[in-house]
């Protein structure tokens, strides 16, 4: 009697359970305690408009070597690289733009950006804390069986009195592999706000990221973002990628 009340139990839960619920599950032993060494290569490119026509164009890349050990974190920066930005960061002539995209690439790669791309499962279960699961079904991934989920990711409540916001959509597709980790992710972002009633802002973009499981850490070994935002007296057009690529 008590094990056939047990075994109802067990059904009952597993017939609750679902893609975002595994997901969770599988994420949370991964804390990412082994060592990790690599390449990160980080691209960006804005282009700056007026209507339809391009006001200014910028772009970069940048490349460094990162370890992750025992030992603590480090991003190695090349020498000629550093110096490129630093040429790059001089005084130009009156009137002429200036172009940092190397000197803004490298800040924005800093050591917290850097280290939550090669252990992204705990800044995932942040995502997905608030997350409402909209669909899941089965489908397949590079020819293989997979489990595609579909969230909306609500973010935390921002407390900017003079900013109304008045959309703030972020809706994910995750495809999850047998164990129920994440292979690939897709997210849509839609922001639309106002300041002091007279400034307004808009923002989408879409994020396409790929994942692997490498020392007991969620890998981002490819990230890619292309968006545009209007707003505050600037239209701009961007695109953003990230890759690392882990050392045998």
């Amino acid at each position: 009697m008590k094990f056939t009340a047990l075994f109802a139990l067990l059904l009952a839960n597993s017939a609750f359970a679902n893609g975002l619920d595994d997901l969770k599950l599988a994420l949370a032993p991964l804390q990412g305690q082994g060592a990790l060494h690599g390449t990160y290569e980080s691209k960006t490119q804005r282009t700056e408009m007026d209507g339809k026509v391009v006001k200014s164009s910028e772009n970069g890349a940048v490349s460094a070597q990162v370890e992750d050990d025992v030992n603590g974190f480090l991003i190695r920066w090349d020498h000629a690289l550093m110096k490129r930005a630093a040429d790059e960061a001089k005084p130009v002539a009156k009137g002429a733009k200036k172009v940092q995209a190397l000197t803004h690439l490298i800040e924005s790669s800093s050591a917290p950006a850097v280290a939550q791309t090669l252990n992204y499962a705990p800044k995932l279960l942040q995502y997905l804390a608030n997350s409402q699961l909209r669909s899941e079904r089965a489908d397949t991934y590079q020819g293989k069986p997979a489990r595609l989920i579909e969230v909306n990711i609500v973010p935390p409540e921002e407390d900017e009195p003079k900013v109304s916001i008045k959309e703030n959509s972020h809706v994910a597709q995750i495809w999850l592999g047998a164990d129920g980790l994440p292979l690939s992710a897709t997210v849509k972002h839609s922001v639309k706000a106002s300041m002091m009633l007279v400034l307004s802002f808009e923002q989408a973009s879409k994020e396409e990221f790929t994942f692997s499981v490498v020392a007991n850490r969620l890998v981002i070994v490819k990230r890619d973002e292309q968006g545009s935002a209007k707003g505050f007296g600037n239209d701009s057009q961007y695109r953003n990628s990230v890759v690392f690529t882990p050392k045998a």
